[in-house]
């Protein structure tokens, strides 16, 4: 299992008079396992991998990752070898164990013929040879090192060549081992062989030799080479110095690239980063030493002077410049002293015919020119703090100090007519001590003082205040190439003046610039900005962008003392607080030195890619390929970016924003290269690291997934099942209510509905009742009517025929017995009638207060038949009952019976010597009951009387005394029971009574 260990950097800075380099040194205090470091390689991704005695190291240039609990018996690495370009570096631990180093990651591997560190031939075991400095020989050992076009074996005494295509041998007699080390190296799949006896360098090709060159530092006994066949890289270190071998053009070339002192001897491994020009140095005792050769110089006054503390300085000659203390520097160091006495550290200028303007104490003092500096004149009580000129007239700024006892100051801008100081054309008064001032235009001046921006008019003479308001200590103004006036303050960083409106500039990350001294611009449009705290460098364009989109970031880089720098801290607060040189040059003051660069040489260093592939999870490291998977319980979760990167890592930008949380925002990530998140949710997240690769301001984006799955209680399916549980379950409980509220509302709606039923039935049957009553009524008004009509005729007669037999005293027997006869018959119509009435009351109270039976049609025919046949018989009739006898009724028995009675009595009555058939017919609801006689039969009048009295029976006026009252009772209970007859006579003889009925159950 890998496991490693983070270590923050702490830089050592070893400080050689003699050359300008850095060196940071690493051992087991600052984030090594181990001291010894035993090979050095850079992988193709851009990481520097370490081989110790306590495991593999890989470093990003700010962290060291170390890999020391490999599956091995022992952690114990010598010697790389194998291939950056394929991705495919080697190592060997004791015991032979292969080690691959692949995709950024170490792991075991059986051992493969094609990269052995070892083979068998001829007899013999030939280890591989492709580093001369970690891998001492003994006495006896032999060696190989195989290159694309053939494999060389190293003897002691001899070189051995195989050629890869034809298998040919060739063989060199030569003596390969000096002191147990072989003298052998190649460059650039050339083969060099050192002769230490001839003091040439043998070159070899497929065996033999093919050229001879001549290097003393190669042929030194003295000299140690180091040389590695996968880094292709020669070293030589003789008597403390270091330097590489080139092949170059067919020539061996050697550089010069670091003097040491008594480091030198316990270096056991080198390596140079060509992209970050860094030299790395492996010591078998002290870890690691990495060395920087910075772009810029620092200049510090030989040691015999003071401390080496620069404030105003201005371009001398083409590369150099002259201080406030008469002293010329170039990069190389001190060129001249001109012995200025007593100088003011803050200001010195040049007038129009090149002589030097400075100040001792409050005096104005000239130094000439054509006396190359040497003589000078003076000017009593002129405190001039800035001063610049135009073709015709000089411009100043003079102190003076406030009235009040306090050490506070005013000031005055000086405007002289000609190029003296003698005629004075306009001065204008301001408050604050002044401190910088600058032409705007022919007309107007800009002036900064300690508190206040101003513009000038020299035209108007007004004073025009720039921030009011805002408190801002001017340090410089500075006009660009393009124009643009930028206003540098101390602490609260610098402006740009546009429209007369101050438009301040973004801090850096650690607001270092709030604290500006000035800018210097080089020709590619870039602003050179030296501050207390380090050096920044941005292009104008971006701050102009800026000024435009504020929402768009300004990336300042710095340089720092790493750079080559001897503290951080520039001065500022002179009228000139940097120069430009001719040859190129920028010239900057700082508290100890003056920092000399040519601008268009300084080298940005950016990273050329970012890794997303580690991780720690709840304090358990995890590798993954772009896709991180997370358990729902995992808590804390720390995600590492990896970035090989060499320089400054203040000028690593690297920001991460994660989306799932609330306002995702670019966060930027620190040194130790870490985002952390805690009690991140379910779902698929999107992790993104931005990292900045150039001044333009240009990204390159990295983007990975985590993928933390959710609890089953989490999940969509879950969520689905318990929402349909609880849509069911407020389905059912609203059914319930639902159902609920419409039985509670049908039972009100039955109980409404029974009493409206019932008294809607309770008034339909009044409304019935009182219609059947009124036609009743009506019926017995025009029956009593009729009746009392057509009954005082026989009580009359009878009446009459009594007066008649009372008033005659003798009556003979024929005369009486027609008055008897006459009343007998009188008397027995009106009997008949009566007992007529009387069977119709009794049937109509029954029909009203009996309620309806079922009963058979046929058995009541039969009673009725039985009850008429003596009669029949007398006649010789046969009454034939043809009724169907599955036939039951629910009309009314007692009318019907009556009915049925009175149509047998007639068709009884009125037939002699034939037959009385009754018949019935049902469809549906419909019953008609057929009763055909064949008797004398009714004549047309009588059928057309009760056939329109039917229809028409409340308005006809009844024929009872006519007619009798049998038929007339038949309609009157027909009408009861809601059915109909039909009268017919019948072809041949009789009559057919249809009677059309309803068979339904009335309540």
């Amino acid at each position: 299992m890998q496991k490693y260990t983070s270590a923050f950097l702490f830089f050592f800075f070893f400080i050689i008079y003699s050359q300008q380099y850095n060196i940071q040194s690493y051992n087991t205090d600052n984030g090594l396992p181990q001291n010894s470091v035993k090979d050095i390689i850079k992988d193709r991704y851009g990481f520097i991998w370490l081989t110790t005695e306590n495991g593999i190291v890989r470093y990003d240039g700010m962290k060291f990752l170390v890999y020391r609990n490999l599956p091995l018996n022992s952690q114990r690495f010598r010697y790389f070898y194998g291939s950056p370009e394929k991705d495919s570096i080697y190592t060997t631990a004791d015991y032979a164990k292969t080690v691959l180093i692949h995709q950024k990651s170490p792991k075991v591997i059986r051992s493969i013929k094609k990269n052995s560190h070892f083979i068998f031939k001829d007899h013999m075991n030939y280890f591989l040879y492709s580093s001369n400095y970690t891998y001492t020989t003994s006495p006896g050992m032999n060696l190989y090192f195989p290159l694309k076009e053939g494999t060389y074996f190293i003897k002691q005494n001899s070189l051995q060549y195989i050629d890869a295509t034809s298998k040919k041998e060739e063989n060199l007699n030569i003596k390969a081992f000096y002191k147990n080390i072989a003298r052998i190296f190649v460059i650039d799949k050339s083969v060099f062989f050192i002769d230490y006896q001839s003091k040439n360098i043998q070159k070899i090709e497929k065996g033999k030799i093919a050229d001879y060159y001549h290097e003393p530092l190669l042929t030194d006994i003295h000299s140690k080479v180091y040389w590695s066949l996968i880094n292709n890289q020669v070293f030589i270190i003789n008597k403390n110095s270091i330097y590489r071998c080139q092949y170059e053009g067919n020539t061996l070339k050697v550089t010069k690239l670091v003097q040491l002192d008594d480091i030198a001897k316990n270096i056991i491994s080198i390596y140079y980063d060509t992209v970050y020009k860094k030299l790395y140095l492996g010591s078998s005792t002290n870890g690691l030493q990495i060395i920087s050769f910075p772009d810029f110089v620092t200049i510090q006054r030989p040691p015999s002077k003071p401390e080496s503390v620069f404030y105003n300085t201005l371009p001398y000659s083409h590369s150099s410049v002259i201080t406030t203390f008469g002293e010329i520097y170039d990069r190389n160091g001190l060129v001249e002293d001109k012995k200025f006495n007593s100088i003011v550290p803050f200001f010195m200028a040049y007038d129009e015919k090149r002589n030097i303007i400075a100040r001792k104490a409050s005096d104005l003092i000239t130094y000439q020119k054509k006396s190359y500096y040497t003589k000078s004149t003076f000017k009593k009580k002129f405190d001039l703090v800035d001063f610049f000129s135009d073709a015709q007239r000089y411009y100043a700024l003079e102190l003076q100090p406030k009235k009040s006892g306090t050490p506070a100051y005013s000031g005055f801008l000086l405007i002289y007519e000609d190029l003296s100081f003698n005629s004075l054309k306009k001065k204008f008064f301001f408050n604050n001590e002044p401190v910088k001032a600058l032409k705007f235009d022919e007309e107007h001046i800009l002036v900064g003082t300690t508190k206040e921006l101003y513009k000038v008019s020299l035209k108007t003479n007004k004073i025009l205040q720039l921030n009011p308001g805002n408190e801002l200590s001017i340090r410089s103004i500075i006009q660009s190439k393009d124009g643009n006036f930028w206003i540098t303050t101390l602490g609260k960083g610098f402006y740009l003046l546009k429209n007369n409106r101050l438009i301040k500039m973004p801090y850096d990350t650690n607001n270092n610039i709030s604290s500006s001294h000035t800018i210097l611009e080089d020709s590619r449009g870039f602003f050179w900005i030296p501050t207390n705290n380090g050096l920044y460098r941005v292009p104008e364009s971006q701050l102009l962008q800026y000024v435009r989109n504020r929402k768009l970031k300004v990336n300042y880089y710095r340089f720092s003392k790493d750079s080559g720098f001897k503290t951080n801290e520039f001065n500022g607060g002179s009228n000139v607080c940097g120069n430009r040189l001719k040859n190129g040059e920028f010239v900057l003051p700082s508290l100890d030195g003056l920092v000399f660069f040519d601008p268009l040489k300084v080298k940005s260093y950016y990273p050329g890619n970012v890794y997303i592939e580690r991780a720690v999870i709840d304090n358990k490291e995890q590798y993954f390929d772009k896709i991180l998977n997370l358990k729902p319980e995992s808590n804390r979760i720390d995600i590492f970016i990896d970035v090989p990167y060499y320089s400054n890592p203040d000028n690593l930008i690297i920001e991460a924003k994660l989306s799932g949380i609330p306002n995702a925002n670019w966060e930027p990530i620190g040194k130790d290269g870490k985002f952390s998140i805690s009690n991140l949710s379910y779902g698929n997240h999107s992790f993104v690291v931005r990292t900045l690769i150039s001044d333009k301001g240009e990204y390159i984006y990295k983007k990975i997934h985590i993928i933390i799955p959710p609890y089953f209680y989490q999940t969509v399916w879950f969520k689905i099942f318990l929402s349909s549980i609880i849509l069911l379950l407020l389905y059912f409980l609203v059914k319930w209510r639902i159902h609920f509220l419409e039985k509670k509302n049908h039972e009100l709606e039955e109980i409404i509905n029974s009493r409206t039923k019932s008294l809607s039935d309770t008034v339909e049957k009044l409304e019935i009742t009182k219609i059947k009553l009124h036609k009743e009524i009506e019926q017995q008004k025009k029956l009593i009517g009729t009746i009392t009509h057509d009954i005082t005729t026989p009580v009359k007669f009878i009446a009459l025929t009594a007066k008649e037999a009372l008033n005659r005293n003798g009556f003979n027997e024929q005369h009486r017995e027609k008055i008897l006869n006459s009343i007998y018959k009188s008397s027995d119509q009106l009997y008949n009638f009566t007992i007529t009435l009387k069977e119709y009351a009794d049937i109509y109270t029954h029909h009203r207060s009996d309620k309806t039976e079922l009963y058979s049609l046929h058995k009541l025919i039969e009673e009725k038949k039985i009850l008429f046949n003596a009669i029949a018989e007398n006649n010789n009739t046969l009454i034939i009952n043809n009724v169907d006898k599955t036939l039951w009724v629910w009309i009314s028995k007692n009318i019907l019976s009556a009915i049925v009675h009175n149509l047998l009595d007639n068709s009884v009555k009125f037939t002699k010597d034939g037959f009385i058939t009754i018949e019935s017919h049902a469809e549906g609801n419909t019953i008609t009951l057929l009763i055909r006689d064949t008797g004398i039969g009714m004549d047309e009048k009588k059928i057309e009387y009760y056939t329109k009295l039917q229809d028409n029976i409340e308005n006809e006026k009844l024929l009872l005394q006519k007619y009798g009252m049998g038929l007339h009772l038949v309609l009157q209970l027909l009408q009861m029971i809601e059915g109909k007859i039909v009268f017919k006579k019948n072809k041949l003889k009789g009559t057919s009574f249809k009677l059309i009925l309803t068979n339904k159950k009335n309540d």
